[in-house]
């Protein structure tokens, strides 16, 4: 495994860097050289100091919670962990909260400084020396204030944010920790994805709680004393303007509210079509070879359809919010002075300005802040809830294997029952009682749902015993029945944390018969396993698990089924060197299906419904008569009925170890998809390239364009430009208006002063008229401009999806296999997600504080012309920053996201292989692990928190030498201003210190963001299959007879890649039956493929003298049904699983369920055939999953049927009754099976033999078992003495009743062809 932490890594220079360094964050200079010249790699970032180690953190944290948890034991309370938090976090975090009252009061201290430069000019004498030396005075501290604040500011920001890092990394590692210890009824009340959820949604509110807390007692102390200094100020009036501010707070989180309610509704519909797309990309092959894209893209279309009308829903609710968030502080100032002017005083400018700047500081506090704090505490609380669940759910106990005293190893059960669920009236295993000695090996057989797999686990302490005990003494090494791998290379899986040596390494290479297989890998044993496996088919993951409990060198071997993912011949190896030889010494418990290896047992142990039936050894079996085939089938009887009716005890298991991956609608799984580096060896070169050059560069203006036009038409487009022009003009004419009221009546207050006191009133009526109707044209426009930017976005979003989801249905194949499941599923759900959801809000806010600025500076040029000099040094400064900043900023980015998904993979295939963990004790190794990839996360966030301080310190430096500039320009300029003005320029040029850095952030965001919409658009042109319908459709009846020829086919998945088919002519006539056989990998798949044109073969292949290459695909496929090898169900109804287009009366459905046995198991449902199956049928075992393909070959009446091989993976019982309904209901077609039990083709008419793509032998079983040097005869003969003998004996007699039907009895020939069961040519394969 990895080494758990690397100190390799550069030391932080934050541990030594001096104070300056700190506050202007200066040490982060080198990290932006590098990335200034180059991309920034894993190497380049700091380590994690010291006390933000993910180890040391959760450990503090657990301390804290076990004493809470041992505290409320003690008490009889309940647990609260956000004591525990409180307590262990207080102390740091409550020095942070005098930083805010300091940085608060200073903010508010700025409008007062402000006011006193105003009154200067109002009251302006160019020979009064001491006021001007007193102006100077004041601008200096109303400049040292704004440069004070931008340092303090950021600081406190980093410092709140990293105490949010802390947090979340230790209640992440506590939550690992918990559920690497679940107990296995705890993991029955929770998922897989329920976990995910909680490490990558609930702990990242933490993150963000920290930031805004201590706004919850600042926030209101703050509108108290700006209410003290307005009431000093301009009177009572100040309460009508504040009386607005707390109007608008129920108001907004009534808002929000509404939007979280929304929310909700949405992202249900947003989660089920997530979850539709996932098993549509999952299912992709089956889809197509069934023809259905039409059924799921209506069903998608739906689905999306309602997520988007409530998408606009709430999209404009959060438009009003915004909007009203914007023209809060025109109404504001509105209200006041409207109220003040009415109520008989003068308006002067010091006292516009001075209330324009405190509502300023204010409004942020009140409005944004403390709203946010107030909702992110109820969010977190939620969270901490969830989290403290699922903390104190029940721990597994692990008495489990104790080491013997006298060093003497056994197995020991005693009247062992247990349920897998409490509440169950049925024990999963009843009565068991049996002993293993060192050297024995007990195989366990029974039908499916028998309780063998829990037998197991009742032996590794997971399945805790109600009665009766287990004693195991020695090592467990436990092999699951699915395999589990975890990523890493194909070693480490197999050392699984031992040393390495060479020679017993390779001993067990060679008893797992991984050998060959290694070779073939391109690292060999150093191949890097991508997530789940990817790189290794079923067979290998089961030969690599195999090897891991041999290499482990335990002394008890718990093996559940590991033969039955691989082919015959590789099954024996394993059986006689692995089994037989390298375990002979060992204790070994073998559940197997295979029962031709029961005769080397030392005992059998027979199940049925988790009571023993018989245990023996082999040959006290057979002198007591008992058949063992007919054993298992006649329990079979009955357990077909009883396995579909009980609770769904048993499957309990399934669903927790193999479903895992089904449960992907969590949602962090789907975003991060897989890492996209890690799929397969040949992949990577044709998939991984562009995504990869994607992240650097720049957008083009060409994405934008097709964003916007993908929204609406040009005509919208351009009212969207004028109303956002109109916007604007209001926005800043309304203030223009005030300041030139302001200087009027001071203009006019002089002039009177001459011919003594009397103040004369302006004409009221007409100043308070216009600057009304202004700040109604400002409200206005406002709103509309947000809502028709939502309205334009959130459509071109629709469009895009739309477009995006129709290519990829007609995508080829070959995409699905070149890009992984995650990377096409996060187009869909992360990309469209952050264009419906953030894109737009993030595009108006960004529209929005630009204008505002451009307000800004445009007053502040027209005020003091000067300025535009300083103004544009500046301005190229900023430009140069920011480019500066994106380059390395982006490359932070993208490693803070590919570091995080480490984190989930890793925790779920843990989750996965829990039981291999826990059984090879090795939990502690999985935690340092976890704790190395957390701490390899926390670096790059540490880095993406301080290098965005560090470049918004830069900006905010740059507001304050504006605010400085203006400050000190119009005191120069004294003689040629009035009040009004400078009170104009001064006061904006104060607010733009937070909105400027605001707005570059947005921007920045948007980019980020455009980075989405460039990913959906490169997936909105795919090269396309051919065309679904042709022009030339075949005749309705074809094909009436099922003949098809293949004439000299090549057949290559890729342009590029290797042929598959090579040169392959053969004939299969009408009816016929025809077996495929070979090794894996030698054709039989893509000999399927051809036909169905999943690719364009070269070559010609007709069918009924219609090539298939001239009509649509879906003509063409609609034709021929097919049984698959891995049975997919989706989510939906039994019906709609069945009979997608609605083409079959309810009668056929249950005729063909009868046909296939499923009828008792669907009644018993409780909504019959509408009933909703759990994600991707997960409530059906495997053996029912494939009944139901079946079924759907046998609705479909087609004449041609291939059948995948679908009986690997289902015990005999009902392959047999698969077998028995194919020879019935399809006599009349033609099927071609691709097959690994011969016994299943041993009576076709015709064995096809592939070799590597080659067709070596064609002719009948028989025939070619007479000719002892063909392949087919070596591979019977592979099966031991009594099967070859047997399956010869069953070819010989179909050879004869064929050929001489006179001289055998016609048997069962005629197949009731009466009911005109014409169904078609079948193909099946298996796995091998």
């Amino acid at each position: 495994m990895l080494p758990v932490y690397e100190e390799v890594k550069k030391a932080n220079p934050l541990q030594n860097a001096n104070l300056c360094s700190r506050v202007f964050f200066c040490w982060l200079n080198p990290l932006f050289k590098i990335g200034h010249k180059r991309r920034l790699e894993e190497d380049d970032m700091y380590s994690v100091l010291p006390e933000d180690r993910s180890k040391h953190l959760g450990e503090e944290l657990q301390r804290y919670w076990d004493k809470e948890v041992s505290r409320a034991e003690n008490d009889s309370q309940k647990p609260s962990l956000t004591k525990a938090i409180i307590k262990c976090y207080w102390k740091s975090y409550l020095i942070l909260g005098i930083f805010t009252l300091v940085e608060e009061s200073i903010r508010i201290t700025q409008p007062i400084f402000l006011g006193k430069i105003i009154g200067y000019f109002e009251n302006y004498d160019p020979a009064d020396a001491v006021a001007l030396q007193n102006a100077y005075i004041y601008a200096t501290m109303l400049t040292l204030c704004t440069l004070v604040l931008a340092m303090l500011h950021h600081l406190y920001f980093y410092h709140v944010q990293c105490a949010g890092m802390r947090l979340r990394v230790a209640m992440c590692h506590m939550i690992y920790r918990k559920a690497l210890r679940l107990s296995n009824v705890a993991m029955g009340k929770t998922t897989t994805g329920q976990i995910v959820n909680l490490l990558s949604n609930d702990v990242n509110k933490f993150d963000q709680v920290t930031v805004f807390l201590h706004f919850l007692w600042v926030g209101p102390l703050e509108a108290i004393a700006v209410t003290v200094l307005l009431w000093m100020d301009i009177g009572v009036a100040c309460l009508a303007g504040m009386a607005v501010l707390i109007i608008l707070l129920p108001l907004q989180s009534c808002f929000g509210k509404l939007f979280s309610s929304l929310r909700s509704k949405t992202a249900a519909f947003t989660d089920a079509r997530i979850r539709t797309m996932n098993e549509v990309i999952t299912g992709i092959r089956i889809i197509k070879m069934y023809a259905w894209e039409k059924s799921f893209a209506d069903l998608i279309t739906n689905l999306r359809r309602k997520e988007i009308s409530k998408i606009l829903r709430s999209s404009y609710l959060r438009g009003m919010n915004l909007a009203s968030f914007f023209v809060a502080s025109k109404v504001i100032v509105f209200m006041t002075f409207t109220v003040y002017v009415l109520l008989g005083n003068v308006i002067t400018a010091s006292r516009v300005f001075v209330a324009v700047a405190l509502y300023g500081a204010v409004r942020l506090t009140v409005t944004l802040f403390f709203p946010a704090a107030i909702e992110k505490v109820s969010e977190s609380i939620v969270s901490i809830r969830r989290i403290k669940d699922f903390l104190l759910l029940d721990e597994i106990t692990q008495p489990g294997a104790q080491l013997p005293s006298d060093g003497k190893t056994i197995v020991h059960v005693q009247d062992f029952t247990a349920f897998w669920d409490k509440a169950s009236e049925t024990p999963t295993l009843q009565g068991l009682s049996f002993t293993v000695r060192p050297g024995e090996l007990l195989a366990v057989v029974g039908p499916v749902g028998a309780g063998k797999s829990s037998l197991l686990s009742a032996v590794l302490g997971e399945l805790p015993p109600r009665q009766g005990l287990v004693t195991v003494h020695g090592r467990v090494a436990y092999v699951s029945q699915q395999p589990w791998v975890f990523s890493g290379t194909v070693r480490s899986n197999i050392l699984f944390g031992k040393k390495y040596e060479k020679e017993r390494y390779e001993r067990v290479i060679k008893a797992c018969a991984l050998k060959k297989d290694l070779e073939l890998l391109e690292d060999g044993d150093l191949t890097v396993i991508g997530d789940r496996g990817a790189t290794l088919s079923g067979g290998q993951k089961a030969r690599v698990n195999l090897a891991r409990a041999v290499y482990q060198d335990a002394d008890i071997y718990l093996l559940d089924d590991p033969l039955s993912a691989v082919d015959a011949e590789v099954g024996r190896h394993l059986f006689q060197l692995c089994i037989c030889q390298a375990l002979h010494e060992k204790i070994t418990i073998l559940v197997t299906h295979q029962l031709q290896y029961l005769k080397a047992t030392s005992q059998i142990l027979i199940l049925k419904e988790g009571k023993m039936v018989q245990k023996g050894t082999y040959t006290e079996f057979l002198r007591s008569g008992v058949d063992f085939g007919s054993l298992l089938k006649k329990e079979n009887e009955e357990a077909e009925q009883a396995s579909t009716s009980e609770s769904p005890v048993p499957r309990r298991r399934t669903f927790s170890e193999s479903s895992v991956w089904s449960q992907q609608s969590s949602r962090p799984s789907l975003k991060d998809g897989s890492p996209e580096g890690q799929s397969v060896e040949n992949e990577n070169v044709q998939a991984t390239v562009p995504e990869e050059s994607r992240s650097e560069g720049k957008i083009g203006l060409k994405a934008y364009r097709n964003y916007f036009t993908a929204g609406a038409n040009w005509f919208i487009l351009i009212v969207l430009v004028l109303v956002n022009i109109a916007a604007l003009a209001s926005y800043v004419l309304q203030d223009w208006w005030l300041s030139y009221w302001a200087n009027q009546q001071s203009a006019l207050n002089t002039t009177v002063n001459g011919k003594g006191n009397v103040t004369e009133k302006l004409d009221l009526n007409w100043y308070l008229g216009i600057y009304s109707g202004l700040t109604v044209a400002t409200v206005a426009f406002g709103f509309v401009r947000s809502l028709l930017v939502f309205y334009v976005l959130v459509h071109s979003s629709q469009t895009l999806h739309n477009k995006m989801f129709e290519s990829i249905l007609k995508a080829p194949v070959l995409f699905f296999d070149r890009n992984p499941i995650g990377r096409i599923l996060n187009r869909f759900s992360k990309d469209i997600g952050h264009m419906d959801d953030l894109l737009p809000l993030t595009y108006l806010d960004f529209i929005q504080t630009f204008l505002q600025m451009t307000g800004v500076v445009s007053v502040a040029v027209a005020v003091i012309p000067w300025v535009a000099i300083p103004l544009v040094v500046l301005g190229i400064l900023f430009f140069f920053l920011r480019s500066y900043f994106l380059q390395t900023s982006r490359d932070i980015k993208r490693l803070e996201s590919t570091t995080r998904s480490p984190v989930f993979s890793h925790l779920s295939s843990s989750l996965q292989g829990l039981w291999t963990i826990r059984a090879y004790k090795t939990e502690e190794r999985f935690q340092e692990l976890f704790d190395a990839h957390q701490d390899l996360h926390s670096e790059a966030w540490f880095l993406f928190l301080t290098t965005s301080r560090w470049f918004a310190v830069r900006l905010d430096a740059i507001c304050a030498i504006f605010v400085t500039v203006v400050a000190f320009g119009s005191l120069i300029l004294a003689k040629t201003l009035d009040a009004g003005q400078v009170g104009l320029a001064l006061s904006y040029a104060l607010s733009l210190m937070g909105m400027f850095q605001w707005c570059v952030r947005q921007s920045t965001e948007v980019e980020n963001m455009m980075i989405s919409v460039e990913r959906v658009m490169e997936y909105t042109d795919l090269e396309k299959e051919a065309p679904w319908e042709s022009p030339k459709h075949p005749p309705p009846a074809w094909p009436h007879e099922g003949v098809i020829v293949f004439d000299n086919v090549n057949f290559t998945y890729s342009l590029d890649g290797p042929l598959v088919l090579k040169h392959l002519t053969a004939l299969i006539k009408a009816r016929e039956k025809v077996g495929i056989v070979g090794r894996t990998g030698a054709g039989k798949s893509s000999l399927i493929s051809a036909l169905f044109r999943l690719s364009e073969p070269e070559g010609r292949i007709w069918i009924d003298k219609i090539l298939t290459t001239e009509i649509g695909l879906h003509d063409l496929r609609k034709k021929m049904s097919i049984i698959p090898q891995e049975p997919v169900l989706f989510t939906g109804t039994m019906r709609k699983n069945l009979d997608p287009f609605n083409e079959h009366t309810d009668e056929e459905l249950w005729n063909a369920l009868k046909e296939v046995q499923l009828k008792e198991a669907i009644e018993e449902l409780p909504g019959k055939m509408d009933t909703e199956l759990a994600e991707s049928g997960s409530n059906f075992s495997v053996g029912q999953r494939q009944l139901v393909c079946l079924a759907r070959a046998i609705l479909r009446k087609n004449r041609i049927l291939i059948i995948d091989e679908a009986t690997a993976n289902v015990d005999l019982r009902t392959d047999e009754l698969i077998q028995k309904k194919i020879r019935e209901k399809f006599a009349q077609c033609t099927v071609l099976t691709i097959a690994h039990r011969l016994n299943t083709i041993i009576d076709s008419d015709k064995i096809m033999v592939l070799d590597s793509g080659r067709l070596k032998e064609y002719d009948e079983p028989y025939v070619l078992l007479q000719n002892t040097e063909s392949l087919f005869y070596k591979m019977v003969q592979q099966l031991g003495k009594a099967e070859a003998a047997a399956l010869t004996e069953t070819a010989k007699q179909v050879y004869f009743r064929r050929n001489y039907p006179d001289i055998t009895q016609n048997g069962p020939v005629v197949v009731n062809a009466s009911n005109g069961q014409t169904s078609a040519l079948t193909i099946f394969e298996t796995a091998l």
